[in-house]
């Protein structure tokens, strides 16, 4: 498989591109049915473009990786439905997450709207801060705890005849000899860029102590590279850098902006009796996890553990734990929001603190969701179409689950590895007269049309394989009705797999499969591979990340499991009907 790219901010370009191609094709081209679903051309390219697929770069002459990718969809689309049908999106842990991911699309929408949009970047600014990244810096400083000390040495350095040498000299005084930096516009505090790139014209220039933090830095100006002529590539390249930087800066003031006039007025309260519970609760969990792990490596809080803090709690789970002007939210809500968050602490003393810096970063979310569900964001579109996208490929998991636990149950103490051999015969006539030879020979295979079949997981064949799994070897099996004729086993010898695990998860996905293409011929499965065929893609391998508002960040399209080996075991003569 080609190596992955990880498309964060080079892949920021292949929208256009994609755009462009998918404009001279109609993305509402079927490609598929699946019951009443159909599956169009643009949801194929959404999912088929921002994933990983085996022979994705032979995507433009070979229609194999789309097929395959497409039977992919169509499994995903018919265990989704079967999860509806069975109110997985209704039940936990299903609901808690989709209502989370629901949550997180809301505040990117609101992001987008108060934040994004806004800032607009003319082409004049994009090229003067290029400019300015063409021409790397190198300067000298010193930080200081004291404003007043940083303002006394920059008097100094002001008044000197000779700014370098008792630059150097005052360095040295301080132990803060040989502290230079090369660096390019994009790469340092504003504060610094401001100086450096503003303010300082000549080396030797020094510019008055700037407050990062807690600390007080002075910066002398030492060498300004002059830029070198550069190719058209590495322009436009510099360009997009230099845009991309500077639109995080503006986002990020207007987000502060945004944040300090949305939060006047506003106000909530943790009821603290509960909230003390819930400590006590979080730090039994993590004990028991401080005595099985080495010292200095933190201590984190996974699915399981919020169960055991919510078997805890489950007296008080409706109880309200913030309260707000105008919303409640009971201890059940909150332990499902963090949940969903990574909480971890370097000891369980520390478990207060870290759950109140918690609830309140939720307190605030909170508030932005009311912001956003009042602007009737929910409902946008776009919003409920990259939700559907979760949520269909969510209950095709929650079904594979459903369906591995069902197996794991029946084929407690059955996963056997079995070796038969096997008559092929044309009536159960036939196979009656051979199965009483058998029965008369011990350990006789013989007759016509008989084969010897290889050590096989006993679940992968069918009632044949589940008698073999508890049957005496030895002992003759059928004859049994398969495929328009009659077969009879014998079991010759059974042994355990060496990776029990692994044997499982082989069974269960020829068993999903199965399963899958049951599906499909109830759903009345259909393709249309003339149109798959003309449907053009990017044949790159990669992934796509997208980077929600308000700090979160989410896959844009989920990963797409490869269930296609349901193809094989249905009848092709209607999955090819016309749509």
């Amino acid at each position: 498989m080609n190596a992955l790219l990880l498309a964060l901010g080079l892949l920021a370009t292949l929208p256009a591109a994609t755009a462009q191609a998918q404009s001279q094709q109609d993305l509402r081209t079927p490609l598929a049915r699946v019951g009443k679903t159909v599956i169009d051309r643009a949801r194929f390219l959404e999912r088929y473009e921002h994933a990983v697929w085996i022979g994705k770069e032979r995507s433009g002459t070979s229609i194999v990786p789309k097929h395959a990718f497409l039977l992919a969809l169509i499994a995903e689309e018919l265990l989704a439905q079967e999860g509806a049908r069975r109110g997985l999106d209704q039940e936990r842990p299903l609901k808690p997450i989709l209502q989370e991911i629901e949550r997180m699309l809301l505040l990117d929408a609101l992001y987008r709207q108060e934040v994004q949009a806004p800032v607009q970047l003319t082409e004049a600014e994009i090229d003067s801060v290029a400019r300015c990244r063409l021409r790397p810096v190198t300067f000298a400083y010193l930080t200081l705890p004291d404003s007043l000390q940083a303002v006394h040495l920059y008097q100094i350095v002001q008044r000197s005849h000779d700014p370098v040498g008792t630059w150097d000299s005052l360095a040295q005084l301080q132990g803060q000899a040989g502290q230079y930096k090369t660096a390019r516009w994009g790469e340092l505090a504003e504060a610094f860029e401001n100086l450096l790139y503003v303010a300082l014209k000549a080396p030797g220039e020094t510019g008055p102590p700037v407050r990062i933090d807690s600390l007080y830095y002075v910066v002398q100006l030492r060498d300004q590279n002059t830029p070198v002529l550069v190719t058209p590539d590495t322009w436009e390249q510099v360009r997009y850098e230099a845009g991309r930087i500077l639109r995080q800066r503006r986002e990020r003031a207007r987000f502060q902006t945004f944040m300090a006039r949305f939060g006047q007025g506003k106000a909530a309260r943790v009821r603290d009796s509960l909230f003390y519970q819930l400590a006590e609760a979080i730090q039994t969990q993590l004990a028991l996890q401080q005595r099985q792990q080495p010292s200095g490596v933190p201590l984190r809080l996974a699915s399981a553990d919020w169960e055991g803090v919510r078997f805890t709690l489950s007296d008080a789970l409706e109880q309200p734990l913030i309260e707000a002007a105008t919303f409640q939210r009971s201890l059940d809500y909150v332990l499902d929001r963090l949940a969903s968050q990574d909480f971890a602490v370097q000891a369980v003393e520390a478990v207060p603190y870290r759950l109140r810096q918690k609830l309140w970063e939720l307190i605030t979310e909170e508030f932005l969701l009311e912001e956003a569900r009042a602007r009737g964001l929910e409902y946008r579109f776009e919003l409920q179409q990259d939700l559907q996208l979760w949520r269909t490929a969510y209950l095709a998991r929650g079904m594979q689950r459903v369906l591995a636990d069902s197996l794991r149950q029946a084929w407690q103490g059955r996963l056997w590895l079995v070796k038969l051999c096997r008559a092929t015969l044309a009536s159960e006539a036939e196979a009656s007269v051979l199965r009483r030879q058998w029965e008369q020979t011990p350990g006789s295979c013989t007759g016509a049309s008989v084969d010897t079949l290889d050590y096989r997981l006993a679940p992968t064949l069918g009632l044949a394989g589940e008698l073999a799994a508890v049957a005496a070897p030895g002992s003759v099996l059928g004859p049994f009705a398969e495929e328009q004729q009659w077969r009879l086993y014998r079991l010759l010898d059974r042994k355990q797999p060496k990776d029990p695990e692994a044997a499982f998860q082989e069974a269960a996905r020829e068993a999903v499969n199965a399963y899958v293409a049951r599906l499909a011929e109830t759903y009345r499965v259909t393709i249309d591979l003339e149109a798959l065929e003309a449907t053009r893609v990017i044949p790159m391998n990669m992934v796509l990340v997208r980077l929600l508002g308000f700090g979160y960040r989410l896959l844009a399209a989920p990963t797409v499991y490869p269930l296609v080996e349901w193809f094989d075991r249905i009848d092709k003569r209607q999955l090819y009907a016309p749509l």
